[in-house]
């Protein structure tokens, strides 16, 4: 597995310990997290963090974690991630987040068009799957744009900093 790959725009790095602070910047945001889940304690962060840093397989059940570049600049945007849920329709859950400065120019979409196509063709992943609250809009619509389907909506199925939120479940499959 390449530790870089690259799209129009963006160079995903695979996660390295030198990614710690921006990792930890992004769990601890309120902002970001809002729609994601609860911030994180730093001990939380670590500990997910250093599951994260592990060798991936198809086998591994954490998540495989690629930090997002703009290549125009080098800064950080955000990261992407992927995790195996199904080994025998090889099936992978998508997730995704992006700092505010980088929202609205079509990082996201591109970003996730290209980790599909990577994991696709790199590992034979033949779904992808995502998940996102209903609240947020920009999500779905990068989902939608990359060609996924709602497969269902569930009220009521994630506490989010005390409140259940509406989860919307979608899919792609890919031949």
């Amino acid at each position: 597995m390449p530790n870089q790959i690259y799209s129009e725009r963006l160079t995903f790095t695979k996660l390295a310990e030198h990614d710690w602070e921006l990792v930890r910047s992004i769990y601890s945001n309120q902002t970001l997290m809002q729609h994601i889940g609860a911030t994180m304690t730093e001990e939380a962060i670590r500990l997910h963090f250093e599951k994260e840093l592990a060798p991936w397989s198809l086998a591994s059940t954490h998540w495989l974690t690629w930090i997002i570049r703009e290549n125009a600049s080098g800064n950080d945007v955000g990261f992407i991630s992927m995790c195996t849920r199904n080994r025998e329709i090889l099936t992978a859950e998508i997730g995704f987040i992006f700092l505010d400065a980088y929202k609205g120019k079509g990082y996201a979409t591109e970003a996730v068009k290209h980790m599909i196509d990577f994991a696709t063709k790199t590992y034979g992943f033949k779904k992808f799957t995502a998940v996102c609250s209903e609240e947020h809009a920009a999500s779905r619509r990068v989902l939608e744009k990359v060609g996924m389907k709602l497969d269902k909506i569930v009220p009521d199925s994630t506490e989010i900093n005390g409140k259940m939120v509406t989860d919307c479940f979608y899919s792609l499959e890919v031949s």
